[in-house]
């Protein structure tokens, strides 16, 4: 697995993707990361080296997701209106909270993530 993810990286593998994998990989902020808790101490080592090394990749999945947001949050408004009007829209509207609550989380956590492989040392 980890080794799939040095593939990734490069744009020419990723366009050899079925299209639900390549839209998969847009959405998912740790996709291209590699797993940092599994194998032996060299391993884990080797992998937090590397996400700590590749975490500017974050950057654009949080833009991304923040927009996401800020897309879906502009939604709520006139979807509530209008199932103020028709109780048919109350599940659409249900579903745009929905979606930008889930949308702001990912982008917090990416977030988060960002910064704690920013720092030196992490606690045990």
């Amino acid at each position: 697995m980890n080794d799939e993810v040095e593939t990734l990286l490069n744009g020419e593998a990723r366009s050899r993707l079925p299209l639900v994998r390549q839209v998969l990989i847009y959405l998912d902020p740790f996709a291209l990361f590699k797993d940092a808790s599994r194998g032996p101490a060299p391993a884990r080592e080797r992998a937090l080296s590397y996400n700590r090394a590749m975490r500017w990749m974050l950057v654009p999945y949080i833009r991304r997701w923040l927009a996401i947001a800020a897309s879906l949050a502009l939604l709520i408004s006139p979807a509530e209106a209008a199932a103020a009007q028709q109780g048919m829209f109350a599940i659409p509207m249900a579903a745009v909270a929905v979606g930008c609550c889930i949308a702001a989380t990912v982008a917090a956590v990416t977030v988060a993530v960002y910064l704690l492989l920013g720092r030196k040392t992490f606690s045990e």
